[in-house]
């Protein structure tokens, strides 16, 4: 017989566990966020100085290639297993907003990603990837007008270059291709996105930059490195089932 003043415990019912669970693992989610991590990181909220590169905004009759190559140490703000989702740069410090009136279209804009190679990277771009490289983005590319604006130390960053294809990263060194024919307009001579000079000390050790002229260049030479900012997301939004395009 059972005291009257005694406690009785229930089991919890498999639809209280349930309830239980799904509340855990939103409280996790809230958790891993998603967010932006710069490279390099140093310079997140910092001007890198006066260099400046336009290769990634080149105009009518300036096809590009370009590859950022990154280190490890620069991207542990992006937990092995979250997705990299789109980037974007910004001007320099000397630099006018970008595009001017009307905007900037490039009929293709190809944005691959890997996993990186050894730092200093290669002229060659095929070595600088050291795995099996994802093309993240490509078609055409309009920015409208001002989307990369100017008056602060440093400038900030322009409008996100959203991919169609999200990559995951899972640790370790990454490289970031972009290939594209030029735009249909004539930039200004002060449009050119912020970059770090080769003779930074950390050049060649945390970061590292090839371009060349044309669109399917497979040579390129050593360069300056753009200031990239890269958007990242513990979950792409497509795999949510909601349809999002």
């Amino acid at each position: 017989m059972i005291p009257r003043n005694a406690v009785c415990m229930r089991k919890p019912r498999p639809a209280v566990r349930l309830a239980a669970a799904l509340l855990t693992g939103l409280s996790l989610a809230v958790v891993a966020e998603a967010g932006t991590t710069a490279v390099p990181n140093q310079y997140a909220t910092t001007s890198s100085g006066t260099s400046g590169l336009n290769t990634f905004i080149r105009d009518l009759g300036n096809p590009r290639t370009g590859q950022l190559l990154i280190a490890a140490n620069e991207l542990t703000g992006i937990p092995p297993g979250f997705f990299i989702t789109g980037l974007t740069f910004r001007m320099f410090s000397g630099g006018t907003s970008f595009p001017p009136a009307g905007g900037a279209t490039w009929a293709d804009y190809t944005i691959n990603l890997g996993p990186g190679g050894p730092l200093p990277g290669s002229t060659t771009f095929a070595n600088n990837f050291a795995g099996p490289v994802t093309n993240v983005r490509s078609g055409p590319l309009t920015i409208p007008a001002d989307s990369f604006p100017v008056g602060g130390s440093p400038n900030p960053f322009g409008v996100d270059i959203t991919f169609n294809t999200a990559y995951q990263y899972n640790g370790g060194n990454l490289c970031i291709e972009i290939r594209h024919p030029g735009s249909n307009i004539t930039n200004a001579a002060t449009h050119f996105l912020e970059a770090v000079a080769t003779t930074h000390p950390d050049y060649g050790t945390r970061f590292w930059s090839a371009t060349a002229t044309g669109a399917t260049a497979t040579v390129g030479g050593v360069n300056t490195f753009t200031v990239v900012r890269l958007q990242i997301d513990p979950t792409p939004v497509e795999l949510l089932g909601f349809g999002v395009e």
